[in-house]
């Protein structure tokens, strides 16, 4: 690991704290100077992009799924009995092929009861050529593994 020179920064207590119990339950890593340093770095993206849009009289639309944001053109894909169907997101609403408007977990399960819509949608982000689970991408924008039950499973 290479040195990379840092300087303190000072933040209000309640943001400090907020920021500590987000990183509360994790196990310490000598890594997590770099895991503040990169929700900093979204940060300036996200604002710095918003900015723009707003210097350009357009608003950035999207639907925000907790604290996932799917911009607008983001599409959804979901399969069930061997069907995919597809939803897209449009201003700030996911709309289904036939019209319907929905949340991720109605979509989800459309056809079925008890589907985790966070393992079952799978996104493909405006100028993206891949599909993501949306968990994965959850867990990408967290910053590493859910936290799990004393079963095992994952819990959000």
């Amino acid at each position: 690991m290479s040195y990379q020179p840092t300087r303190a920064v000072n933040l209000p207590l309640e943001d400090f704290f907020d920021l500590e119990f987000h990183f509360d339950g994790q196990p310490p890593r000598r890594e997590s100077r770099g895991v503040r340093g990169t929700l900093v770095k979204r940060w300036l993206a996200a604002e710095t992009e918003r900015l723009a849009l707003q210097k350009n009289g357009r608003a950035l639309r999207g639907f925000q799924w907790k604290n996932l944001f799917l911009p607008n053109g983001t599409s959804l894909r979901t399969n069930y009995a061997n069907t995919i169907e597809f939803a897209r997101v449009a201003g700030d609403c996911i709309v289904a092929d036939d019209g319907a408007k929905l949340s991720p977990s109605s979509f989800a399960n459309r056809h079925d009861k008890g589907r985790n819509a966070w393992r079952m949608v799978w996104l493909r982000f405006p100028g993206n050529e891949f599909w993501v689970r949306a968990d994965d991408c959850r867990r990408r924008f967290d910053g590493g593994p859910r936290k799990r039950s004393k079963r095992g499973s994952e819990t959000s």
